[in-house]
Protein backbone atom coordinates (compact mmCIF):
# COMPACT_ATOMS: atom_id res chain seq x y z
CA UNK A 1 0.00 0.00 0.00
CA UNK A 2 0.86 3.90 -0.69
CA UNK A 3 -0.50 6.24 1.65
CA UNK A 4 -1.17 9.99 1.24
CA UNK A 5 -0.93 12.48 3.58
CA UNK A 6 -2.80 15.82 3.27
CA UNK A 7 -3.06 18.49 5.71
CA UNK A 8 -7.47 19.08 5.54
CA UNK A 9 -7.71 22.83 4.33
CA UNK A 10 -10.65 23.29 6.48
CA UNK A 11 -8.90 21.72 9.70
CA UNK A 12 -5.28 22.81 9.80
CA UNK A 13 -4.05 20.13 12.71
CA UNK A 14 -5.72 17.54 11.33
CA UNK A 15 -4.60 15.02 8.30
CA UNK A 16 -6.15 12.94 6.15
CA UNK A 17 -4.36 9.51 5.39
CA UNK A 18 -5.29 7.23 2.56
CA UNK A 19 -4.70 5.16 -0.29
CA UNK A 20 -5.98 3.80 -3.81
CA UNK A 21 -6.88 0.23 -3.06
CA UNK A 22 -6.32 -1.83 -6.31
CA UNK A 23 -10.02 -2.83 -6.05
CA UNK A 24 -10.95 0.81 -6.61
CA UNK A 25 -11.70 2.38 -3.50
CA UNK A 26 -9.62 5.15 -1.64
CA UNK A 27 -10.23 3.85 2.03
CA UNK A 28 -9.10 6.83 4.64
CA UNK A 29 -9.21 8.59 7.72
CA UNK A 30 -8.70 12.02 9.45
CA UNK A 31 -5.90 11.88 12.26
CA UNK A 32 -5.88 14.91 14.87
CA UNK A 33 -1.85 16.46 15.50
CA UNK A 34 -1.24 15.84 18.95
CA UNK A 35 -4.37 13.02 19.28
CA UNK A 36 -4.05 9.76 21.49
CA UNK A 37 -6.81 8.37 19.34
CA UNK A 38 -6.47 5.28 16.89
CA UNK A 39 -8.84 5.72 13.89
CA UNK A 40 -9.14 3.22 11.28
CA UNK A 41 -10.88 2.08 7.82
CA UNK A 42 -11.41 -1.16 6.65
CA UNK A 43 -11.55 -1.89 2.02
CA UNK A 44 -14.47 -3.86 1.04
CA UNK A 45 -12.17 -5.95 -0.03
CA UNK A 46 -10.50 -6.73 3.57
CA UNK A 47 -7.47 -4.73 3.29
CA UNK A 48 -7.79 -2.72 6.79
CA UNK A 49 -5.85 0.86 7.98
CA UNK A 50 -4.37 2.47 11.38
CA UNK A 51 -3.24 5.86 12.02
CA UNK A 52 -2.56 7.08 15.22
CA UNK A 53 0.05 5.97 18.39
CA UNK A 54 -0.46 2.15 19.36
CA UNK A 55 -1.84 1.16 15.51
CA UNK A 56 -0.18 -1.63 15.33
CA UNK A 57 -1.66 -2.52 19.04
CA UNK A 58 -5.15 -1.84 17.60
CA UNK A 59 -4.98 -3.48 14.48
CA UNK A 60 -3.95 -6.91 15.95
CA UNK A 61 -6.54 -6.44 18.52
CA UNK A 62 -9.61 -5.74 15.56
CA UNK A 63 -8.08 -8.46 13.92
CA UNK A 64 -8.28 -10.98 16.37
CA UNK A 65 -11.99 -10.15 17.39
CA UNK A 66 -12.98 -10.67 13.48
CA UNK A 67 -11.03 -13.89 13.31
CA UNK A 68 -14.31 -16.22 12.45
CA UNK A 69 -15.89 -13.13 10.48
CA UNK A 70 -13.01 -12.68 8.55
CA UNK A 71 -12.09 -16.50 7.94
CA UNK A 72 -12.72 -16.60 4.39
CA UNK A 73 -9.74 -14.33 3.94
CA UNK A 74 -7.39 -16.91 4.78
CA UNK A 75 -5.30 -14.54 6.96
CA UNK A 76 -3.44 -11.43 7.20
CA UNK A 77 -0.02 -9.76 6.47
CA UNK A 78 0.30 -7.19 9.09
CA UNK A 79 3.14 -4.58 8.26
CA UNK A 80 3.28 -0.47 9.63
CA UNK A 81 5.37 2.17 8.95
CA UNK A 82 6.03 5.59 10.19
CA UNK A 83 4.59 8.64 7.47
CA UNK A 84 5.59 12.13 7.48
CA UNK A 85 3.14 15.05 8.75
CA UNK A 86 2.94 18.40 7.54
CA UNK A 87 3.43 19.86 10.59
CA UNK A 88 6.48 18.32 11.33
CA UNK A 89 7.20 14.76 12.67
CA UNK A 90 5.47 11.44 11.49
CA UNK A 91 2.54 9.09 12.57
CA UNK A 92 2.19 5.64 13.24
CA UNK A 93 0.29 3.61 10.25
CA UNK A 94 -0.50 -0.20 10.78
CA UNK A 95 -2.08 -2.31 8.12
CA UNK A 96 -3.37 -5.57 7.31
CA UNK A 97 -3.72 -7.39 3.66
CA UNK A 98 -5.71 -10.80 3.81
CA UNK A 99 -4.80 -13.22 1.50
CA UNK A 100 -7.79 -13.70 -0.06
CA UNK A 101 -9.24 -10.33 -1.04
CA UNK A 102 -12.52 -9.97 -1.10
CA UNK A 103 -14.27 -9.68 -4.65
CA UNK A 104 -14.91 -5.56 -5.03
Amino acid sequence: MEFTVREMSSKPDTIYVRYDCACGCKPGVEHRKGSAEVEHDQCCCGNVHFVGPGARRALEEYLEARRAEDAELGGYTVSEEELATPWGGSVNVAYATPAKPRAH
